[in-house]
């Protein structure tokens, strides 16, 4: 992980490293708390001595995949240097197939990801054989210049409501309201969070074993600090309210996950924290806010548009001569 850290620090501006569970801070994470029987296989490709771009991979029984699992990671992608797809690429799937490795399985991937813009055409024209899934959907939205052009992009009934749910915020009782970014503040933060995650619903209390707040407690270190993490954190009357794990990857935030009291569920809190980072998003100036995989009806309401994801499986049919 040490050479992708620091291609990173070095490549980080030039190449297209759009996808947040790509970066160095999110692949170390999960590295260290979910390896098991893989093999790593961090690849990177190089022209004329420099590279171009790395392919963030492990592998198993003769197949390859994106570093993560499904329950924790919304999408996968290559980083490549723009220009050189073709070159990195090709040098990519010749390097597989000498290392035995027949088969990748490459989900959930993006419309706009490097697998489906460049990836799937150069693997047919290298005689692998591509197939695509459809793998449900991601919802995201383009932020305006300021919230109140955020309210009128809304229809009249969603307007309405996300005023109503703030202002019921508001008149809950004393809220505090503070943002957790650097190193020294995400452990007690992180108490809060995992508290609250795990009081939400059952099913996010089953979800949040021991393993996995391992898990989430260490990428929350691990991104405040590469400065990607924004943690909103929420009270009302000094009594924990709320959480929010947002992830900022350049100019576009990523809704990665909460959790809030159950005590507060009759003001919509879960949502109405959420809209509190949209609004914050705006105001710092955001470009993009990602709620990231899964299609629940709020994130229509909120202003969400879907972005389809597929599954990719690309596989050799016939060995090279």
């Amino acid at each position: 992980m040490a050479e992708i850290h620091a291609l990173w620090l070095e490549y980080g501006n030039i190449w297209l490293w759009q996808d947040p569970f790509v970066t160095p801070p999110w692949l170390k994470s999960w590295w260290n708390t979910w390896p098991g029987d893989n093999e790593q296989l961090l690849i990177v490709i190089s022209a004329s001595g420099s590279p171009v771009g790395i392919a963030p991979l492990m592998s198993r029984n003769g197949s390859a995949r994106f570093i993560g699992s499904a329950d924790l990671c919304d999408t996968g992608d290559f980083i490549v240097a723009p220009g050189y797809q073709n070159l990195f690429f090709t040098g990519m799937l010749r390097f597989l197939e000498s290392e035995g490795i027949h088969r990748l399985v490459l989900e959930p991937v993006r419309p706009d990801s490097q697998v489906c813009l460049e990836l799937v055409g150069i693997a047919r024209a290298n005689e692998w054989q591509v197939s695509l899934d459809s793998q449900g959907a991601s919802i995201q939205m383009a932020l305006p210049a300021n919230w109140e052009e955020y309210l009128q992009k809304l229809d009249r009934k969603q307007r309405h409501e996300v005023r109503r749910k703030l202002r019921r915020l508001g008149e809950a009782g004393d809220l505090g309201q503070y943002n957790v970014r650097k190193p020294g503040e995400t452990e007690s933060a992180m108490d809060m969070f995992v508290q609250l995650f795990r009081q939400s619903r059952k099913d996010k209390k089953a979800f949040m074993n021991k393993q996995r707040e391992r898990f989430f407690r260490t990428l929350a270190a691990e991104l405040a600090r590469e400065q990607m993490l924004n943690l909103l954190c929420l009270t009302i009357d000094n009594v924990p309210a709320a959480a929010v794990f947002c992830i900022e990857n350049g100019k576009t935030v990523y809704l990665y996950n909460n959790g809030f009291n159950p005590r507060f569920r009759g003001i919509s809190m879960g949502v109405a924290s959420k809209l509190l980072t949209i609004r914050s998003s705006i105001e710092s100036g955001q470009l993009v806010y990602d709620f990231l995989n899964g299609t629940e009806r709020y994130k229509y309401h909120l202003g969400g548009t879907e972005v389809p994801l597929s599954r990719c499986i690309i596989e050799r049919t016939k060995k090279s001569s």
